[in-house]
């Protein structure tokens, strides 16, 4: 691939105070342009990418909080992490989903720019990043991923329910249905209602449920909700709580975990949760690591499960081998993960972090207050359950030592609203089979 995004995008330069080091002149120098000569040989300690939403800017403020010099990248020209005071420096990138070749070629660019220890992709973009980590075997920078054909197993839900049953760990009954038939067949034995989801898919994008009255009223195509037959699953319906296990692994091996239970999700049928609280669960921690240690993981994860309080059983819906939306709660929880992965990259190693503070709320004030509006019922009542605000409670979004980013969410997410109708700001998600 040839570096030619470089020209593109304008680099900038700023220097927070105690977040970029003095110029070999000893003159703190704000607002520099990254092409300028005094910047060429500094060291960053770490490059972020895609970091327009509250993963990357919680990312960048745990770096930054150690005192460690952060390059932000983002295809936008406004994003949560690029008005924060613990970015030292920020770059343009081409979106990683439209433009391939171009994030990767820019993404060198910055490299060779920047010259950071440690390179931590924020979201989706690890899966480009994996698939074409040779491009970057020569520009001496530590890039904690496992290889491209673990994230893709871990990520895809049809290869992941079948490990998942090799190593005991309960999942829904799953059937990847080649026609509509097999589909109405397969509800017909499971019972109401079924669950369609995307094999690629996170956040709850995707995911549609079904009767079989409504399978057996479906138009007999080639696709069932636009999603043609190989590409998505049918699954029981598993009801229960949400819950998140999260973890780093050096090698196969644990290194950090944490826990957290859904208050509120985003949507109703489940998804990207604005309210939850840290706690225990031996048994879905246990499920979690079996997951991981059996694929050979290294860096961080998310997996995701439902659980049933009453009876005490958990099935496994998910993994995210990647850093996830409540990372905030974790972090002042005392698992810093992003540090953690930054340390273990640069040092090759860190001792385990197994216990953390529990029974802390974290909420995402933004995605919460949307989350209250729009299901509104029509009598003046919310339609969700309240949630006891405890007397410690953190967020993913407010920082009022760096209070910046709360306001450009809100900008950042109505501009995006206006331009593309959609509630989410986030890209579709990769196809990895269209790498």
């Amino acid at each position: 691939m040839q570096d030619t995004a470089n020209s593109v995008f304008t680099d900038t330069i700023k220097c927070p105070e105690g977040s970029v080091p003095s110029d070999p002149a000893g003159n703190g120098r704000p607002n520099h342009d990254a092409s300028d000569p005094v910047f060429h040989d500094r060291q960053f300690d770490a490059v972020i990418t895609n970091g327009w939403g509250r993963i990357g800017y919680n990312i960048v403020r745990s770096l930054g909080r150690k005192g460690l010099t952060v390059a932000l990248g983002t295809d936008e020209f406004l994003s949560m992490a690029l008005l924060s005071r613990y970015t030292a420096a920020s770059f343009r990138h081409p979106s990683f989903f439209r433009d391939t070749s171009g994030f990767i070629a820019r993404l060198k660019s910055a490299f060779r720019r920047f010259a950071p220890r440690v390179y931590l992709p924020s979201e989706q973009e690890v899966f480009v990043v994996a698939k074409f980590m040779d491009e970057f075997s020569d520009l001496g920078v530590k890039i904690p991923l496992a290889p491209f054909s673990t994230l893709r197993m871990l990520h895809k839900k049809d290869a992941l329910a079948q490990m998942a049953a090799s190593v005991e760990v309960p999942v829904p009954e799953t059937l990847v249905p080649a026609n509509l038939t097999e589909a109405r067949l397969f509800a017909r034995e499971i019972g109401d209602p079924v669950v369609v989801k995307r094999l690629s898919s996170s956040s709850g994008r995707g995911v549609h449920y079904f009767t079989q009255q409504e399978l057996a009223s479906a138009e007999d195509s080639c696709t069932l909700c636009g999603l043609p037959y190989g590409e998505f699953l049918v699954q029981r319906y598993v009801r229960g709580v949400g819950y998140g296990v999260s973890m780093l692994f050096h090698q196969g091996e644990l290194r950090a975990k944490f826990t957290h239970k859904r208050l509120r999700e985003r949507v109703a049928s489940g998804g990207i949760s604005t309210w939850r609280v840290s706690l225990r669960n031996p048994l879905l921690e246990e499920y979690a690591e079996r997951i991981l240690r059996h694929a050979g993981f290294h860096g961080v994860a998310m997996v995701e499960f439902k659980y049933d309080e009453s009876n005490k059983k958990g099935w496994l819906l998910e993994v995210n081998p990647r850093f996830w939306g409540s990372l905030a709660l974790a972090i002042h929880s005392g698992v810093d993960f992003p540090y953690l992965l930054y340390k273990m990259a640069l040092d090759g190693d860190v001792e385990p972090v197994l216990d953390y503070q529990t029974n802390l709320q974290g909420r995402w004030i933004m995605g919460d207050a949307f989350t209250v509006l729009g299901r509104f019922g029509r009598n003046g009542q919310a339609g969700l359950a309240p949630v006891q605000k405890p007397a410690a409670c953190v967020y993913d979004d407010l920082d009022w030592r760096d209070p910046a980013p709360f306001a450009g969410q809100f900008a950042f997410s109505a501009w995006k609203f206006f331009r593309t109708l959609r509630s989410n700001p986030a890209e579709a998600d990769i196809v990895l089979d269209h790498l």
